[in-house]
């Protein structure tokens, strides 16, 4: 035991070490698309809100702008880094975290690309459509 279980703890990381730096790799890169999207949004916010307190008297409503972004998104582009990428099903677990300007965004990507049906069925599903 002493001999052989380092030997076979050796081969095994040994073999599986690929699969693990990739699957890593991968993580990585959605939980920084995940911060990326929740400083952007939440910048997007800060700024509407702001933006609204030091123009919008006391008495009149608030009324609710549309964001820039969406108007000027090109379904070309992917919605985000890394977004090519990403599996379906990886996809489909990010999307109900996403507020509803990226959810369009990365709709629109599918529609014009990849028409993953899983994808687009979960954005319907989350657009009310």
């Amino acid at each position: 035991m002493v001999v052989y279980a380092p030997i076979g703890v050796a081969a095994q990381v040994s073999s599986n070490l690929p699969a693990l730096v990739a699957a890593g790799r991968q993580r990585v890169q959605v939980a920084r698309w995940v911060g990326e999207m929740a400083v952007t949004f939440g910048r997007r916010e800060l700024e509407r809100r702001l933006t609204q307190v030091s123009h919008t008297p006391v008495l009149e409503p608030v009324v609710a702008l549309p964001l820039a972004v969406v108007a000027t998104h090109e379904p070309s582009a992917p919605p985000f880094d890394g977004y090519p990428q990403l599996a379906a099903a990886q996809v489909v677990q990010l999307l109900g975290r996403l507020p509803h300007a990226e959810l369009v965004m990365v709709r629109d990507y599918e529609t014009a690309h990849r028409q993953r049906r899983t994808v687009l069925a979960k954005l319907q599903q989350l657009l009310g459509e």
